[in-house]
């Protein structure tokens, strides 16, 4: 993990009232380790099974008094709690709880095994995968999921992705559906039932490097829809990962906790919604992605419009059809907000076009479920702002509320499909200055 200088803890409010009594069950977890807890910040929440998973950024302290920083996590749902795991109570409510850290998540049983060079050389060796002195980097993370890790050889570089054991089968299954569809996925090289993929590395550099080039490029929006034409039509049923709208109960609870004296426009902003959602019930379902950003699209960096790679398909499966077209477009708008937030004005401008563009040509594609897309951005849009509110922190807290203003302007600002092309410009406006990073847990 990476080092830090010890900060202060976490402060009082939000965290005191919702989180776990973190500034005990931390230290008492972390006891007959060899390390002292110096200062803990809230890092993110979800729903966990039966219960919730709050992970926090642990500054520590060794013997020889040497600080390092250690990603940890408590859990309030003990069934999986394994060896590794720290089984401790709650001295405010009494509850279980199970605590451990990165990398030994227990319901990823093949991730600390990839995170050490010799051992990692071993495991793909095992596989026929022949890496001496490999480089190691965390590409993604998500606490009891996934796990994605770059390796880097001289003979190669793959991305070693850690699942569920379960998921393993169906994840193979699927990357050879949509490669049957010619749809441009990696190949999956070997995996193992514990939970183990490698998959081969897609040419091109991520779509959100090269946001300024595709902002006027309607190329690639083209192409964007048109390979949510050929995912429909991948031959797989099972359901998609939820999303935002699935999990839109424990967003509002969450929201409304964290921010109380929103709870009114909360609760007006999902009873709109839940109001437009009703009439969905009509819509026949399709294969879609599932968590479709620019993170998941790599393009030719010559000609950028070109998607060269789709990445993370193990979310994929049927869903409605608005869906991805909505996480692309709520995605670019927080990215948008970041950029903004940086100080980096063109940049912001260059995603908010890009979403422009995109909900104009997704209009025009599918009018009969265009007006889809504004509830399912503002969902989105609302769950980036729980993800921000739950941390307990003043930034986070300012995030959210600006947030909160860009999903009521989506509301209200979107166009209706005989009118194209108005688009986000109310969001953009009520979310100008916000500081929100892409990326913010939101499904």
């Amino acid at each position: 993990m990476p080092r830090r200088r010890p900060a202060a803890a976490a402060s009082a409010g939000f965290t005191e009232r919702v989180w776990p009594n973190s500034a005990e069950v931390l230290p008492a977890a972390f006891a007959g380790s060899g390390l002292t807890v110096v200062a803990f910040r809230p890092h993110s929440v979800e729903p966990s099974g039966h219960g919730f998973l709050y992970g926090y950024e642990v500054d520590t302290v060794d013997e020889a008094g040497t600080s390092d920083t250690v990603l940890t996590f408590i859990d309030t749902d003990v069934s999986t709690a394994d060896a590794t795991s720290v089984l401790t109570t709650d001295p405010s409510t009494g509850q279980q709880l199970a605590v451990w850290a990165y990398p030994a998540d227990p319901l990823l049983p093949a991730l600390a095994g990839v995170t050490y060079p010799d051992r990692v050389t071993e495991s793909l060796a095992a596989l026929g995968i022949v890496v001496t002195s490999p480089t190691l980097s965390v590409a993604a993370y998500r606490p009891g999921k996934r796990a994605v890790i770059r390796l880097d050889s001289a003979e190669t570089t793959v991305f070693v992705k850690v699942v569920r054991p379960d998921r393993v089968a169906p994840i193979v299954a699927q990357h050879e559906a949509f490669r049957a569809q010619g749809l441009p996925v990696p190949r999956v090289l070997a995996s193992r039932p514990d939970g183990l993929l490698v998959l081969e590395r897609v040419d091109g550099v991520p779509a959100g490097q090269r946001v300024a080039d595709l902002a006027d490029e309607p190329r690639f929006v083209r192409q964007i829809v048109d390979l949510g034409r050929l995912v429909a039509r991948v031959h797989i049923t099972n359901r998609a990962q939820s999303d935002a709208l699935d999990h839109a109960d424990w967003h509002r609870g969450t929201l409304s906790t964290a921010l109380p004296e929103r709870t009114p426009e909360i609760h007006a902003l999902y009873g709109e919604i839940e109001r437009r959602r009703s009439s969905w019930t009509g819509d026949a379902l399709a294969v879609i992605h599932g968590d479709l950003h620019l993170e998941q699209l790599f393009v030719d960096p010559e000609r950028p419009w070109h998607v060269t790679g789709l990445l993370d398909i193990d979310t994929a499966g049927l869903g409605h059809p608005a869906r991805d077209a909505a996480a692309l477009v709520a995605h670019l708008v927080v990215t948008g907000q970041w950029h903004r937030g940086n100080g980096d004005e063109a940049e912001a401008r260059a995603c908010e076009r890009l979403a422009d563009e995109l909900s104009r040509t997704w209009a025009r594609a599918a009018p009969e479920l265009a007006d889809r897309l504004a509830p399912a951005v503002a969902a989105q849009l609302l769950a980036h702002a729980g993800g921000q509110a739950t941390l307990g922190t003043d930034t986070g807290r300012r995030k959210a509320e600006q947030l909160l203003g860009a999903a009521a302007g989506a509301l209200g600002g979107w166009p209706a499909p005989a009118v194209p092309g108005v688009a986000h410009e109310t969001a953009r406006d009520a979310a100008r200055d916000t500081t929100v990073p892409g990326g913010v847990a939101g499904a």
